[in-house]
């Protein structure tokens, strides 16, 4: 009889334990999660609108949805979307002609995962990793042209790593590495030498 009370007693902690973490984790992905589809889209010329305190209201209460601008033409010159009050999700800039200019995502407020920038053309003139509202990873940027002029990586937002920026010609104007928080190589002075020096 103990024996079964206490076979009992293990199964309903783990039924608790199931329900528990189950709750945890639906919490956790909803708050990651907004499906933008389900709020509203308004133009910025339609609604009263105010950013205070790092919060976006419109109409006077914490917006959760997209707001966009127009150009004169009513082509799309931005979009931006909110989740109670806090930037979220995909942000966007576009050229006259529809041609997308930037595109930088958000979360909880804050900078997060590839923000892109784009010519005219549509060539790629910038792309950078970010997490947490810092520089995260591998950061890059190009001429019109496509050549590539920086390539720098990151970590907390600090500069980690190889580093290299190059003159809009191609030729080289810094070319260093971080390491153990001390800089080693070119760093773009006027005499070109090679030099290391602690980082800044």
């Amino acid at each position: 009889m103990e024996h079964q009370a206490l076979v009992l007693n293990k199964y309903i902690t783990l039924f608790f334990l199931i329900i528990f973490f189950s709750s945890c984790q639906k919490g956790k992905k909803e708050e990651n999660i907004v499906d933008f589809k389900y709020l509203p889209t308004v133009h910025v010329d339609s609604v009263s609108h105010q950013a205070k305190g790092g919060i976006f209201y419109v109409n006077q209460q914490p917006f959760s949805g997209a707001i966009y601008w127009s150009y004169s033409n009513g082509d799309t010159l931005r979009v931006k979307r909110y989740y109670k009050g806090k930037k979220e999700g995909q942000w966007s800039r576009y050229y006259p002609d529809h041609v997308m200019k930037e595109k930088r995502f958000f979360h909880l407020g804050k900078k997060e995962g590839n923000h892109k920038g784009f010519y005219q053309n549509g060539s790629l003139k910038f792309h950078y990793e970010l997490s947490n509202d810092v520089y995260e990873g591998n950061s890059k940027a190009w001429t019109m042209d496509g050549i590539l002029i920086r390539d720098q990586n990151y970590h907390l937002g600090q500069e980690e790593g190889s580093q290299k920026v190059w003159y809009d010609n191609g030729k080289i104007k810094a070319n260093y590495v971080i390491k153990d928080g001390r800089r080693y190589g070119l760093l773009g002075t006027k005499n070109c030498i090679n030099v290391s020096d602690n980082a800044i």
